[in-house]
């Protein structure tokens, strides 16, 4: 077994990461976050710019509970496929038709239709994207080696960065001059594009043979991905709230529709580029659990910033400072999952890549999602601004006890490292 591992983590080495399978890893990023980023970032701002109450737009969350539940039939995308097609394409292409499909049924079902409608195939392509994310994350984990985890976790979030600009901004933008019809269209021919491809994943022969069956129970025997879970609960439970509020406060503070998409996806998402790219420069030199914590101790700061801002009235007096500080959340909102998918990666076993980062991603969007979904009943009884004080003082209790999880985790390495005597 361990000479069936070292043949795995030397499968490729860094002189064999290309600029083609960078890009390659990139774009099957941004077709996942594609329909995401259009739920995530256009449907808000277009749902509340039609009046519809905050509370119903924080429960758009739920739309991505296959998200959170994906672990539990990522064994399966871990050993069935077809063997002349490979390993993970089986699953990128079989999902990629099913994404376009669901989309382009989107584009011709309006509001006037129903809500149940509308829900159905809002899951159908949540289910779909969640599927192939799980066949996307091990690919990645596959392909790269550990010293290249800081690469793939940087093209990851470039990918979402660029699913957030076309998904989002482009979507909503389309939206407000040519009506929902002809923005999901355009969203549909954008995914379909993306399935190109997969026609140049170049899978290694031991990857697609593993010598133990890939389950979730070999996954939770491992002390790691236990303590990555912890961590995740107590980082993220604070960031969800504050990020799902965003386009509703721009919408009340008299942003547009184009304005917002600009902000949020054009703006936005060249900043994350921007952060995604130091951060991975920063791996290099610094452990992705260093730079996770001083991330988390960023958006502390910010939450009590935006809070007082609200509060003292200084977004009535400067309109664009609170685009500024939107600017300021997604540049550390990037930086932060770049070290925390990096982070993903090193935990994750190569003989279960699929499952083990599944399960890791599974975790963090659960607790994300259930945050989003509370969130516009906390901001409606709070108010914006003490919304976000609130969310400042949770902050600083999250990365304090996030420090204690890096050092037992730090300590479980230690003591799992093999003495001289044993090598």
């Amino acid at each position: 077994m361990q000479q069936h591992s070292r043949k795995l983590n030397h499968a490729i080495s860094p002189s064999q990461i290309s600029v083609l399978s960078l890009s390659v890893v990139i774009i099957l990023y941004l077709a996942h976050a594609l329909p995401l980023y259009f739920y995530n970032v256009a449907l808000p701002a277009i749902l509340r710019h039609q009046g519809v109450d905050l509370r119903w737009i924080g429960m758009l969350s739920l739309l991505y509970i296959p998200w959170a539940f994906k672990f539990f039939w990522a064994p399966w995308i871990d050993q069935l496929y077809v063997k002349k097609l490979g390993k993970r394409k089986t699953w990128l292409l079989f999902t990629q038709i099913a994404l376009v499909l669901g989309v382009l049924v989107l584009a011709f079902t309006q509001f006037s239709y129903g809500l149940t409608l509308f829900v159905i195939v809002g899951l159908w392509i949540s289910t779909f994207a969640a599927t192939q994310d799980i066949a996307i994350d091990g690919y990645t984990v596959e392909k790269f080696t550990e010293g290249n985890y800081r690469l793939g976790s940087m093209a990851q979030s470039i990918g979402v960065a660029g699913g957030s600009m076309l998904g989002g901004a482009a979507t909503l933008w389309i939206y407000q001059y040519w009506g929902w019809q002809s923005a999901l269209t355009t969203l549909a021919l954008l995914t379909f594009l993306t399935m190109f491809a997969v026609f140049f994943i170049q899978e290694e022969p031991e990857t697609q043979i593993a010598k133990a069956k890939p389950s979730l129970r070999q996954a939770f025997k491992r002390p790691e991905i236990r303590w990555a879970l912890l961590l995740i609960v107590c980082y993220r439970v604070v960031e969800a709230p504050a990020m799902a509020m965003l386009n509703p406060m721009l919408i009340d503070q008299k942003w547009s529709l184009s304005q917002i998409g600009v902000l949020m996806s054009v703006v936005g998402a060249g900043v994350g580029l921007i952060a995604a790219v130091s951060a991975a420069v920063l791996l290099k030199k610094i452990k992705a659990t260093q730079l996770l914590v001083w991330a988390g101790w960023l958006r502390t700061l910010l939450y009590a910033v935006i809070g007082a801002a609200v509060v003292l009235g200084w977004l009535n007096q400067w309109h664009l400072l609170l685009g500024v500080f939107v600017v300021l959340m997604l540049a550390i909102r990037y930086i932060a999952m770049t070290s925390l998918y990096a982070y993903f990666m090193q935990t994750s076993s190569k003989e279960q890549a699929g499952t083990d980062f599944t399960i890791l991603v599974c975790f963090e969007l659960l607790v994300y999602f259930i945050g989003g979904a509370f969130s516009g009943f906390l901001a409606k009884s709070l108010g914006y601004g003490h919304f976000y004080l609130v969310l400042a003082i949770g902050s600083v209790i999250s990365v304090l006890i996030s420090q204690r999880i890096v050092l037992k985790t730090q300590n479980l390495k230690t003591q799992t490292l093999p003495t001289q005597s044993e090598l």
